[in-house]
């Protein structure tokens, strides 16, 4: 698995294993095939597509939309979490909005 500590300017499509210890400043979309760890920080919207599977533990200040994949939350949200499809696990550690 790939580490990043630094920052990711843009919108960032993630295909393969990553964890992130820095900051996107885009939308990030994880798609099949991709797996991402956030310990860092997303400034605008994470979407998680079918065959995907997304860990956050530290922090997004867009929403997150789960479109078919495996979300796991235990950091923070500022937006919503949106549900379209696939599987969503929220700690009760978690803050949201």
């Amino acid at each position: 698995m790939k580490t990043e500590h630094g920052k990711i300017e843009g919108d960032v499509e993630i295909t393969s294993a990553l964890k992130m210890h820095g900051m996107f400043t885009g939308n990030v979309t994880v798609k099949e095939g991709g797996y991402l760890v956030l310990h860092g920080m997303a400034t605008k919207s994470l979407y998680v597509e079918t065959g995907a599977e997304v860990e956050i533990l530290g922090m997004v200040s867009g929403d997150v939309i789960n479109n078919g994949g495996k979300l796991s939350i235990t950091g923070s949200i500022s937006g919503q979490v949106v549900e379209q499809a696939g599987e969503t696990t929220i700690a009760q550690v978690a803050s949201i909005g």
